[in-house]
């Protein structure tokens, strides 16, 4: 995430897209709670699915462990 104003539909469609990470969303100035929630709802259903995935032999392109991602976003959407 750069200091560029946030994309708001961008983030909620591709959470990865717009953050490096969970706590970066939690860090995010300007977004509500309510916003901050949705964002990591979908972050949290994009590595569920990659978590799937990774079961079933596929794992990510880039090393990513699903896992670890999965408790990142869970970590970050209890402390809202």
């Amino acid at each position: 995430m750069t200091g560029d104003a946030i994309d708001l539909d961008k983030a909620k469609l591709d959470p990865a897209s717009v953050f490096h990470t969970p706590n970066d969303v939690l860090r995010a100035a300007g977004l509500s709670i309510e916003d901050k929630k949705a964002i990591l709802i979908r972050w949290e259903e994009d590595a569920e699915a990659l978590l799937r995935a990774t079961e079933e032999g596929m794992p990510p392109e880039d090393n990513r462990n699903p896992a670890e991602l999965l408790r990142a976003v869970h970590l970050a959407l209890e402390s809202l």
